[in-house]
């Protein structure tokens, strides 16, 4: 039987814990805003593609690996900086409000897949 020593101390563990993963959460995002300050272009093995959907442009959608969950998916172009300035591009989808299947072996991807619309 399980003291009730035993389970207070449980209990101080589980919350150091929980202080040190949420520290640590803190820490990446500030690491994430800085980086973004300093150079907001991001290179393909930095950002996450969607499996399917692209941007009206004809690029993939993506964003990038290391962003909180308040962030959202967004023109890969405009992710890399190679984003044509005179087409119209698909506005940023917050992850809280869109749903897009990211990249993977099952999904497929759109890295590399630029389909542009014909007019």
């Amino acid at each position: 039987m399980i003291t009730e020593e035993e389970y207070q101390k449980a209990l101080k563990q589980h919350d150091q814990a929980e202080e040190i993963i949420n520290k640590y959460h803190e820490q990446k995002i500030n690491e994430f805003e800085k980086r973004l300050k300093v150079n907001p272009i991001f290179k393909d093995d930095e950002l996450i593609y969607s499996a399917k959907s692209l941007c009206s442009c004809g690029h993939g959608l993506a964003y990038p690996k290391d962003c909180s969950i308040n962030y959202y998916w967004d023109c890969s172009a405009i992710l890399k900086g190679i984003a044509d300035k005179n087409v119209q591009h698909t506005a940023r989808l917050p992850f809280a409000l869109y749903s897009v299947k990211s990249e993977s072996k099952l999904n497929g991807t759109t890295r590399g897949i630029f389909k542009p619309k014909t007019e």
